[in-house]
């Protein structure tokens, strides 16, 4: 059965849609859960998100249009989401109220929450030494700028306490000092880069 009947199915509501779904995408958005949010979620929270992932499929499956993507590239979106509503609990309560509005997407990052700026745009051509600093950062300021880049935005302080043991205001400080830090080193790579090039 083709990934079209299955989304068609499931815009009918018909509960086989959503079996056959879960036979052939579960497996790979738990995966993918595992993999892009280990390091921000635990186990737990990760299953809360893939459950939250698979009710917006089931609840917006006639809002899926193969001209837009693939099944399973809107199903991936949608858990990416639902993993960032997770990590962004002090705006879960906004994103939530959003889904009842007419032009609510799922899978569209604009249709919800867009967190604080990031420290680089999208089309920053630093964007590439960006991941190469992070992995020089402490522990603690790595593990802070892994959650807001995974939260797309702020990541939740307070869940960021829980999971590493700390205060509120070690995590503010050490994510302030990270993006300072984080900023000098990509400089740093950056001039280093262009010696390298002259």
């Amino acid at each position: 059965m083709s990934d079209s009947d299955i989304a068609l199915m499931m815009a009918m509501k018909d509960e086989e849609g959503l079996r056959l779904f879960l036979q052939r995408y579960g497996g790979p958005m738990k995966a993918y859960l595992k993999k892009y949010y280990a390091h921000v979620l635990q186990e737990h929270e990760r299953e809360e998100a893939f459950n939250w992932a698979i009710h917006n499929i089931w609840r917006f499956a006639e809002r899926y249009h193969e001209g837009k993507g693939k099944l399973t590239s809107w199903s991936f979106r949608i858990t990416q989401r639902a993993a960032q509503s997770v990590i962004r609990r002090e705006i879960s309560f906004c994103s939530k109220n959003r889904e009842y509005e007419d032009d609510f997407d799922p899978a569209d990052p604009s249709s919800e929450y867009d967190g604080t700026a990031q420290l680089f745009g999208p089309d920053d051509q630093r964007w590439e030494y960006v991941l190469k600093a992070i992995d020089t950062l402490p522990a603690l300021q790595k593990a802070i700028i892994q959650a807001d880049l995974a939260a797309d935005g702020t990541a939740d302080a307070q869940r960021l306490t829980e999971i590493h043991g700390t205060s509120k205001n070690s995590i503010y400080v050490s994510r302030n000092k990270a993006h300072e830090n984080l900023k000098k080193r990509v400089d740093e790579l950056m001039r280093q880069s262009a010696g390298k090039r002259q």
